[in-house]
């Protein structure tokens, strides 16, 4: 019942070591998802690569043409039907991008924040989002590594390393996805083994004393079998600091993946993926943007404690009871420590007709966290979490081959997921307690999906697909306890043995596109999706009542686009716009229960819709120059949702009062605009480039109040390399927040008067060198 100690330091070739170990442990893991892709931000064209890539070098001053399997088979980015942003492994490199939560500087209408400064990441596309801290949840949004779903939230918190790109779907996914989600898809494209030998290393040294050492090997072992064995470490960078003199924010995680290509038949071919990843990084700390009041809120007469003057500011430390219950020191640094390892097989049968693919894979992960909810030394909101789930998964599906007048797909799909969890909450300066949650949930999913494209004529498309869809979620021993100052229970009779949920619901889409010339596509469509109901897991006010579960999220998606390309100008403009209407959206609320009274719940709001559109445009207005430029809106509000506002008592019974929030806003930032200008340049041998960034999001209006808004902010960034032609070396530098603007990215509050913010990281600056052969 407590949370292991922290564990000392490991260097990163201690940690590969133990990856190595665990790599050879595991075993098989798979499944789908695609997307399609812009073009890459160089003007130049780009060198020969070593590894596989998706286009061909375009002539000076032309935009890339990127091939992509969004729709299981290779199509121009630019004739699939779908919102999709696509990033570079280059770019994201050059952007330094490590993990998901910067890709939202690059991507219009996704906003990715993690909970509370936890490890756990929410994300929101077009306004479609899910705020939970807790560890048991499915996301709206799904993300995928090469085709295998990452359905558990806080293990994709992890390291973004040997990337080819990454594809940001926007809208309802389902019909050619394993997973089901309302949002879209996050889908991380890897780089492939080569047919030649390869191999390459980069270190980088930023601000803050942050390291970075990325390395790869790749080529052929044996006839018929290409290896690719690539590896990342990260170190340092800490920026936050205490009055006393203390920092936090020390990044320590290191990664390593082994790709295995096969030839077993001219006809069939296998992929192994082993992948795992520790890390031992402290957590994200919080400052007080407001006094913190809580603990004279609840006891009259007790201290207040002043705001912070500064966003770097944070403090943390607990009491002995909670530090002897969570197995850590008072003094404890806040931790996330989120270990992931699990491996993956496919298998690729071609017939005359189509091709038989089946993935499997398993994926195993842990969390084990500290975070201080109150950004002081006292214990009034600490938390701790202790995690472990397995994710077995099985999709079989056959895709027609060739490009004929009728193309198609049909899959099955099954997933099976195990988590056991403690959650343990601190709150001896308010409430002279601490709290525990304790238990487990199994997911069984299953269902059948297909789609078919029918060429009505050479330039009219019809498009239709079908989902369905069956889960049944069960939560087991749920023991929702109190604790005394010596750790013993005090409520033991507070347990729930079981909850479950179940639903067997359709989702489907349908298509049609339009090419009035080769350069022009128009589509239209309407889709419907499904995100998975869940419960509410982190409340011991009553065991019953605080497991109640929330029902599946349905969204009806409307959405119109144009891609355009104009080659004798060098531009391209993608347009898009949609309308959604959302059915039980999942909304974190409150509910009363008549012993127990005002509990909080996540809540299913009935009605509801948002609006908007995007667009993304790339202009090279002269060689070597290359603009883009894109932006999102979105604005949605409630149409029918009674809200639980407070409760009130009568005898022994509670009652709720409730709140009419028709008409209030979803809670999300309405405009977000990404946008670059980079320069390249031949100088005798060598090539050279600059570039400058930025990305800017408007206010986010929560639905708590204004004084947990958080104020839109633009940030700047800027770029530079430096390599010969040959390219077997490279020098480049980063600088983010270049202006160091502060801002805030997160504002919540635990308990009342306890109003905690996540600030964004000031201005950095790093420099890396990189060799390969």
């Amino acid at each position: 019942m407590t949370a292991p100690s922290v564990p000392a330091p490991r260097t990163a070739w201690r940690a590969a070591g133990h990856l190595l170990g665990l790599l050879a442990g595991t075993a098989l893991a798979s499944q789908s998802a695609h997307a399609r892709a812009a073009p890459a931000h160089h003007a130049l064209p780009p060198k020969p690569a070593k590894s596989s890539s998706t286009s061909a070098s375009p002539p000076a001053g032309a935009l890339e043409q990127i091939t992509v399997t969004s729709e299981r088979r290779r199509q121009s980015a630019q004739n699939v039907g779908i919102s999709v942003s696509v990033l570079s492994g280059k770019e994201l490199a050059a952007r330094n991008v490590n993990d998901v939560f910067g890709l939202q500087y690059l991507t219009p209408s996704l906003q990715v924040t993690p909970q509370f400064g936890s490890g756990q990441p929410s994300f929101t596309i077009r306004g479609v989002g899910f705020n939970d801290y807790g560890s048991g949840n499915a996301s709206p949004v799904g993300v995928y590594i090469d085709e295998v779903a990452n359905p558990i939230p806080y293990a994709t918190n992890g390291l973004m390393f040997d990337v080819a790109r990454v594809e940001v779907l926007r809208g309802p996914q389902g019909t050619l996805y394993g997973r089901n989600t309302t949002g879209g898809a996050i889908n991380y494209v890897l780089n492939q083994p080569t047919d030649r030998f390869a191999a390459g290393a980069t270190v980088q040294y930023g601000s803050f004393a942050a390291q970075k050492y990325d390395g790869y090997v790749s080529g052929p072992v044996a006839r018929g079998i290409r290896m690719r064995l690539a590896g990342e470490s990260q170190q340092g960078g800490a920026w936050q600091y205490t009055d006393t003199g203390l920092h936090l924010g020390n990044v320590d995680r290191t990664a390593l993946r082994l790709l295995t290509d096969i030839q077993l038949a001219d006809t069939l071919k296998a992929r192994i993926d082993l992948h795992g990843s520790l890390d031992r990084s402290d957590a994200a700390g919080l400052h007080l943007y407001a006094p913190l009041t809580t603990i004279a809120a609840y006891n009259p007469g007790g201290p207040v404690f002043p705001a912070d003057s500064a966003r770097d500011i944070t403090r943390w430390g607990t009491s002995p009871q909670f530090a002897a219950l969570a197995g850590i020191r008072p003094d404890q640094k806040p931790y996330h420590h989120i270990d992931v390892g699990g491996a993956s097989i496919r298998l690729d049968q071609d017939f005359s007709f189509a091709t038989l693919s089946n993935l499997a894979g398993y994926d195993v992960s842990s969390r084990r966290e500290y975070d201080n909810f109150d950004a002081s030394s006292l214990n009034v909101a600490d938390v701790a979490f202790n995690t472990r789930s397995n994710v077995f998964q099985d999709e079989l599906r056959l895709v027609s081959r060739g490009d004929h007048r009728l193309n198609w797909i049909a899959g099955l799909y099954y997933a099976n997921e195990y988590l056991a969890d403690q959650y343990l909450s601190g709150f001896q300066e308010a409430f002279h307690v601490d709290q525990g949650v304790f238990y487990s949930q199994i997911v069984n999913t299953v269902s059948g999906f297909g789609q078919a494209t029918w060429r009505i004529t050479p330039n009219l498309h019809l498009t239709g697909g079908l989902r369905l869809e069956h889960e049944a979620r069960d939560l087991q021993d749920y023991r929702a306890f109190s604790f005394d100052d010596a750790g013993n229970v005090t409520n033991p009779g507070n347990v729930v043995r079981r909850r479950a949920l179940l639903y067997t619901l359709p989702s489907w889409k349908v298509e049609l596109q339009y090419t009035p010339s080769r350069t022009d596509m128009l589509y239209v469509s309407i889709s419907q999706g499904i995100n998975s109901g869940g419960f509410t897991t982190y409340n011991t006010s009553n065991a019953y009542a605080s497991s109640n579960p929330y029902q599946p999220e349905k969204l009806l998606a409307y959405e119109i686009g144009n891609k355009l390309d104009i080659p004798r100008a060098h531009l391209r403009l993608n347009v898009s716009a949609f309308y959604y209407d959302y059915r039980d959206e999942q909304i974190l609320g409150a509910a009363v229960n008549a012993q127990a009274g005002l509990i909080g719940a996540i809540v299913n709001a009935p009605r509801s819709h948002l609006a908007g559109g995007e667009f993304e445009a790339d202009w090279s207005p002269l060689p070597g120059l290359l603009l883009t430029q894109s932006g999102g809106w979105a604005v949605g509000q409630f149409d029918r949702f009674q809200a639980v506002y407070s409760d009130y008592r009568v005898g022994n019974v509670f009652y709720p009062i409730y709140q009419n929030r028709r008409g209030d806003a979803l809670p999300a930032p309405k405009l977000t605009f990404n946008g670059s200008a980079t320069y390249r340049w031949a100088w005798g041998r060598y090539d050279l480039s600059l570039g400058m960034n930025y990305s800017l999001r408007s206010t986010y209006r929560s639905l708590f109040g204004p004084l947990y808004n958080v104020a839109g902010y633009t940030i700047w960034g800027a770029t530079a390399s430096f390599a010969p032609h040959a390219g077997h070396w490279s020098l480049s530098a980063f600088g983010n927040n270049i202006f160091d603007k502060r801002y805030d990215i997160e504002r919540n509050f635990f308990l009342v008067g306890d109003d905690i913010a996540l600030a964004g990281m000031p201005a950095t600056y790093g420099i890396r060198l990189g060799a390969s052969f």
